[in-house]
C-alpha cells in the first residue's frame, strides 16, 4: 500500500499541516500495518505448528487398536493350538472385552471419517455381542479406519513416500494375518478340510507369503544402512514367517490331520516382530512431527516478539527524532520518489551534518521491516509451493495410480501408473472414471475430503480395457490458489485380490463341472426360499449306476453327462426354480411354486438318450420331491426329508418319483435307532449264525452248509436280515458284520475239525459294500495266513444286482479272492440281470438259483427258464445249488435237470451250530437206513 502513495501527496501533506503530526500519524499507520503483519504471520505460525501437534497425537489412537487387533489374532491362534493338541493345557483367552470397551470409546471421542468410524464401531460391537468366532469385519474395518487416520497425517510429514509405503504394507499384513487366523479357525471345527477350504488356505497362504515380501521390502528402505540391528531383526522376522509357512503347508499335505500344534507360538512371535516395527515407524513420525511443531511454534512467538520489540523501539525513536525535524523537505521527497518508483532502500545520499539525517534513517529502516516481512511471506509461499511440487514429484514415482483433483473434482493430472491403465494421456471426467454403482458414494467421499476430512473407500474405476477395483486413499492439500490441486486420490489396485476372493466364492457356492449351484449354495439358496412367504417344492434327482456308466464309456463321457442333465434341469426350469448338484451324481431343484411342475414328464426329458462322443447312452434316474412349508419349515429338515424319500425312490425298481410322506420319516427314525443298537449288538453278542444245510441231489449227501446272519434283540425278539442289513449298509456297519461272519465261520470250521462235520464246506454272504471298500479282502488274506487251509472250507457268496459287476473294484476284490484260493459263488442269480459277458470272466465256481424261481407263485412255468440256467452254468463249468426246496418233488425235478446241489426247508431250516450238529448226525444215520 505504502509504494502506491504519490510523493506530491506527500509533500502537500506536509505543507498543509504541521510537519510534526503528519509524520506521526504516518508512522504510527505504518507501525499498527507492521503489527498486523507481524499478529498474521504468527496466528499462520502457530496453527501450523499446532497442526503437526495435533496429528502425532491422533497417532497415539494406534495404540489401543493394534493391541486389540494383536489379542484378537493371538486368540484365534491359540485356539488352534488348543483344539490341535490333546495333550496340552487349555489357556486362558485375554480379556478382549475391557479392550474392546476402551477402543470403542477412545474412537467415539475422535474425529475422523463417519464411515469409517461407523463400520469399525459396528464390528467391535458385533465381536462384544457375538464372541470373536463371529463372522466379522472387523480386520477390514481397523485397515478403513487406521488408514483414513494415517494417511491424513502423513500428508503433513517430510518423509511422506518412504512412510506411506512402509505403513501400506504394515497395515494390509496386520489385516491379512488377523484373517487368516480367523479363517483358520473357522475351518478348523470340524478338524477335517474340504476341498473349498484347502483351495482357500493355499490362496492365504500365497498372499500372506507375497504381502510379507513386500513388508520386508519396506523395512529395508527405511532401515539405515550401519544399523545391523535392525537387518537382524528384519532377518528374524523373515524367519518367523517362514515357520508360520511351514505350519500351513504341513497342513495342506494333510488335510485330514491339521498341524497347528505351535503355531500360537509362532504367530505370536511373528506379530511381535510385525508391532514392533508399527511401533517405531509410528514413534519416529510422532517424534519428527512433534519435534517440528514445537520449533515452529517456538520460532512464531520469538519472532513476533522480536518484531514488535524492534517496532516498538523505531516508533519511539522516530517520535523523539521529529521533534528535531526541521528542514530539507526535498530529502523527504526525494526518498518517498525512489521508495514509489519501485526499490525498497534508497540509496539517496544524505549529507552527514543534515538535521533530518535521522528522521530519513529511521524511515528507511521502517519500511525495510515491512519489505522483510512481505519478504517472508512470499518465502512461504514458496516453501509451500515447493513442498507440493514435492509431493508431486513423489506421487509420479509411486507404482500405485495417484490422482490430483481441483476443489470442483477435475483431474488435473495423473502418474504414469494411472495413465498405463487409462491408455490415454487425455484425463477423464469423474464420471467417466468411477463405475455408476459407487459414484454418488464417491462424491460424498470427496465432499467429506474437501471439507479436510481424508477419506478411504474402496470403488471400482472403468479403463478402457477392464474394471478394476480400487482401494482410493483420498487426501485433502490445503491450497491459496483457485484451479489448484486439493486432493490426491491414492489408489491401491486390489483387482488380482478381488478376483482371487470372487474365484473362491465361485467356488464355494457353484459346482465347477455343471456351473450350477453346489450344496453350500444352494442351501443358501433353500434359506432365502423358507424365509419367502410364496410356497414351493424341493426334488432331488440321482442318476442310477452312474458308475457303471463311468467305468463303460470313460469318466470323460459320464462328465459329459451330468453337464447334459444340468443343461435339461436349467432350460426347464427357467424362471421357475433354481438347480444345483449337490453331489457326484444327485442333482436338486428348488421349484419357487407349488403344483406347477409334472414330475413323469420332467423323468421323462431327463432320460431321453444321450448322444455322447458318438455313443448312445440310456440313463435312468430316481427322483423324490417334498413340499415346503408343509413338510418341512428348515433347511436340514428339508434336506433330510428328501433324502428319507430318495432311499425309497431307490429301492423302486421301475423308478417312479415318490413324494415324502410323513410314515417314511417315522420309518427312517426307526432305522436310526435301530442302527444305533445295531452297533452294540457284536459287543452284547447278540448276533449269532444260524446254519442251512446243502445237499447234493444225486447222492443225497450232505456237501456243506450256509451261515445265515440272526439278530436276538433283548426287546425286539429276532430280528430279519431284510431289515437290518440295508441299514447295516448305509451305514458301513457291514465292514465291521461281515468279519464278525467271517470269523465265526472260521471258527467253526476248526471246532467242526476232526468231527463227523469236518468234511463239510461253510459259505459265508458277502456284501458289495465289503468288497468294494476293500478291508474284508485284506482280513480274509489275513485269516488265510493265520490258518493255512482253511480257504478249501469255505466258500464266499456275493448276491446278484444290477451292474453290482460292471465295478472294477469288485471285479479287482473278488479276482484276488479266488488268487488266494477262496471258492466264489453268486447268489440269488436270476435277480440281477448280469450281463453274460461279465458273467463268464468272472472267477466264481457255482451259481445260486434264487428260491423265487424254485417255490414261487410262478414255480411251474419257470422249469424251462430253470433248465436254461442249468445249462448256461454247466456250460461255463459251474456247480448249480437251487435255493427254496420246500418239497421232494421239487429236489427230484432239479435232478433230473442235472442241478447238482439244493437247499431249503424241506432238508431243514437254517438252526443253530449246536443243533445242526444233531440233525446231521440224524440225517447220516436216516440216509443209511434208507440205502
Amino acid at each position: 500500500m505504502l509504494r502506491r502513495l504519490s510523493p506530491v501527496s506527500i509533500v502537500e501533506a506536509f505543507r498543509k499541516r504541521s510537519y510534526y503530526k503528519t509524520f506521526s500519524w504516518m508512522i504510527s499507520i505504518i507501525g499498527l500495518l507492521a503489527l498486523l503483519i507481524a499478529t498474521q504471520q504468527l496466528m499462520k505460525n502457530l496453527e501450523e505448528g499446532y497442526q503437526f501437534k495435533r496429528s502425532s497425537e491422533m497417532m497415539n489412537n494406534f495404540d489401543q487398536l493394534n493391541q486389540v487387533e494383536r489379542d484378537l489374532t493371538s486368540g484365534y491362534y491359540q485356539m488352534l493350538s488348543d483344539g490341535n493338541d490333546s495333550n496340552r493345557e487349555p489357556q486362558t483367552s485375554k480379556p478382549l472385552e475391557d479392550e474392546l470397551t476402551a477402543l470403542n470409546q477412545q474412537i467415539k471421542a475422535t474425529e475422523t471419517a463417519d464411515a469409517a468410524k461407523k463400520n469399525l464401531l459396528a464390528e467391535i460391537n458385533q465381536i462384544q455381542t457375538d464372541g470373536p468366532e463371529s463372522e466379522h469385519q472387523f480386520f477390514s474395518a481397523a485397515t478403513m479406519y487406521k488408514s483414513e487416520i494415517l494417511f491424513n497425517q502423513l500428508s503433513l510429514s517430510g518423509e511422506t513416500g518412504t512412510y506411506y509405503s512402509l505403513f501400506s504394507n504394515l497395515i494390509l499384513m496386520e489385516e491379512e494375518f488377523g484373517r487368516a487366523g480367523q479363517f483358520l479357525l473357522s475351518t478348523d471345527q470340524d478338524s477335517r478340510l474340504d476341498a473349498i477350504e484347502l483351495l482357500r488356505m493355499r490362496q492365504i497362504r500365497q498372499d500372506v507369503n507375497l504381502r510379507n515380501n513386500t513388508l520386508i521390502q519396506s523395512l529395508y528402505a527405511t532401515m539405515q544402512p550401519e544399523d545391523t540391528g535392525r537387518r537382524r531383526d528384519i532377518s528374524v522376522m523373515s524367519n518367523q514367517m517362514y515357520a508360520y509357512l511351514r505350519m500351513l503347508d504341513a497342513t495342506l499335505s494333510q488335510p485330514d490331520n491339521p498341524q497347528y500344534g505351535t503355531i500360537d507360538k509362532i504367530s505370536e512371535r511373528y506379530q511381535a516382530s510385525m508391532y514392533r516395527s508399527f511401533d517405531e515407524g509410528i514413534q519416529r513420525v510422532q517424534s519428527e512431527m512433534t519435534e517440528k511443531g514445537n520449533t515452529l511454534i517456538r520460532n512464531a512467538w520469538l519472532m513476533f516478539g522480536v518484531t514488535c520489540l524492534v517496532i516498538l523501539t523505531l516508533l519511539l525513536l522516530t517520535l523523539s527524532l521529529l521533534r528535531a525535524f526541521r528542514k530539507d523537505l526535498h530529502i523527504l521527497q526525494e526518498e518517498a520518489v525512489f521508495f514509489a518508483d519501485g526499490p525498497r532502500q534508497s540509496h539517496y545520499q544524505v549529507p552527514d551534518r543534515n538535521d533530518f539525517r535521522p528522521v530519513v534513517q529511521a524511515f528507511r529502516t521502517m519500511t525495510t521491516i515491512i519489505s522483510g516481512l512481505l519478504d517472508y511471506n512470499d518465502k512461504k509461499t514458496v516453501e509451500i509451493k515447493q513442498k507440493k511440487a514435492e509431493i508431486e514429484s513423489l506421487f509420479s514415482q509411486n507404482t500405485d495410480p495417484i490422482i490430483a483433483l481441483s476443489a470442483e473434482f477435475e483431474l488435473l493430472s495423473g502418474n504414469d501408473r494411472f495413465q498405463q491403465l487409462a491408455q490415454t494421456s487425455e484425463l477423464l471426467t469423474i464420471e467417466e472414471l468411477i463405475h455408476p454403482a459407487d459414484l454418488n458414494r464417491f462424491r460424498r467421499a470427496l465432499n467429506r475430503a474437501v471439507e479436510g476430512y481424508s477419506q478411504t473407500i474402496r470403488c471400482q474405476m472403468i479403463f478402457k480395457q477392464d474394471i478394476r477395483n480400487m482401494f482410493v486413499n483420498i487426501i485433502h492439500v490445503p491450497t491459496k490458489s483457485d484451479g489448484g490441486t486439493a486432493l490426491y486420490l491414492t489408489c491401491h489396485d486390489e483387482t488380482d485380490q478381488f478376483k482371487r476372493e470372487e474365484r473362491i466364492t465361485q467356488l464355494a457356492l457353484y459346482d465347477v463341472l455343471t456351473g450350477l449351484l453346489n450344496r453350500n449354495g444352494f442351501e443358501q439358496k433353500m434359506e432365502e426360499a423358507l424365509a419367502a412367504p410364496q410356497p414351493g417344492e424341493l426334488v432331488t434327482i440321482g442318476v442310477r449306476q452312474f458308475r457303471r456308466i463311468n467305468d463303460i464309456y470313460g469318466h470323460s463321457a459320464g462328465d459329459l453327462i451330468l453337464k447334459e442333465v444340468s443343461n435339461r434341469l436349467r432350460r426347464h426350469f427357467i424362471g421357475t426354480g433354481a438347480a444345483a448338484r449337490i453331489g457326484g451324481d444327485e442333482f436338486a431343484v428348488l421349484i419357487f411354486q407349488q403344483d406347477i411342475v409334472d414330475y413323469r414328464d420332467l423323468k421323462t426329458i431327463i432320460e431321453r438318450p444321450y448322444h455322447i462322443e458318438g455313443e448312445k447312452i440310456d440313463v435312468s434316474i430316481s427322483m423324490s420331491m417334498v413340499r415346503y412349508p408343509d413338510d418341512a419349515v428348515a433347511v436340514t429338515s428339508l434336506l433330510s426329508s428328501v433324502d428319507i424319500a430318495m432311499q425309497h425312490a431307490k429301492r423302486e425298481q421301475a423308478g417312479e418319483p415318490v413324494w415324502f410322506e410323513s410314515w417314511m420319516s417315522e420309518e427312517y427314525r426307526e432305522s436310526v435307532v435301530l442302527e444305533s443298537e445295531l452297533r452294540e449288538a457284536i459287543a452284547r453278542n447278540e448276533l449269532q449264525l444260524f446254519y442251512q444245510p446243502q445237499v447234493n441231489l444225486q447222492t443225497k449227501e450232505v456237501d456243506g452248509c450256509e451261515a445265515l446272519l440272526r439278530w436276538f434283540h433283548p426287546e425286539r425278539g429276532m430280528i430279519s436280515p431284510a431289515v437290518f442289513i440295508p441299514i447295516a449298509e448305509r451305514s458301513m456297519l457291514i465292514e465291521e458284520i461281515g468279519m464278525w461272519v467271517v470269523q465265526e465261520s472260521v471258527q467253526q470250521v476248526r471246532r467242526w475239525e476232526g468231527t463227523p462235520l469236518a468234511s463239510l464246506r461253510v459259505s459265508a454272504n458277502l456284501s458289495v459294500k465289503e468288497l468294494v471298500s476293500g478291508r474284508i479282502v485284506e482280513f480274509l488274506t489275513e485269516v488265510r495266513n493265520r490258518y493255512p487251509g482253511i480257504e478249501q472250507r469255505m466258500e464266499l457268496e456275493i448276491t446278484e444286482s444290477f451292474g453290482v459287476f460292471s465295478d472294477t473294484r469288485v471285479f479287482d476284490a473278488l479276482q484276488t479272492l479266488h488268487g488266494i484260493g477262496y471258492r466264489l459263488a453268486i447268489d440269488d442269480f436270476g435277480t440281477g440281470y448280469s450281463s453274460l459277458s461279465y458273467l463268464s470272466r468272472l472267477p466264481i465256481q457255482r451259481l445260486k438259483i434264487d428260491r423265487s424261481f424254485i417255490s414261487g407263485p410262478d414255480a411251474c412255468s419257470n422249469a424251462p427258464l430253470i433248465e436254461t440256467i442249468i445249462r448256461l452254468a454247466h456250460t461255463l463249468k459251474y456247480d448249480v445249488v437251487a435255493e427254496g426246496i420246500e418239497q421232494a418233488e421239487q429236489g427230484e425235478n432239479l435232478r433230473k435237470l442235472d442241478c447238482e446241489y439244493g437247499q431249503g426247508f424241506y432238508y431243514s431250516r437254517p438252526i443253530p451250530a449246536d443243533e445242526f450238529e444233531i440233525w446231521y448226525n440224524r440225517y447220516q444215520e436216516k440216509l443209511k437206513q434208507s440205502g
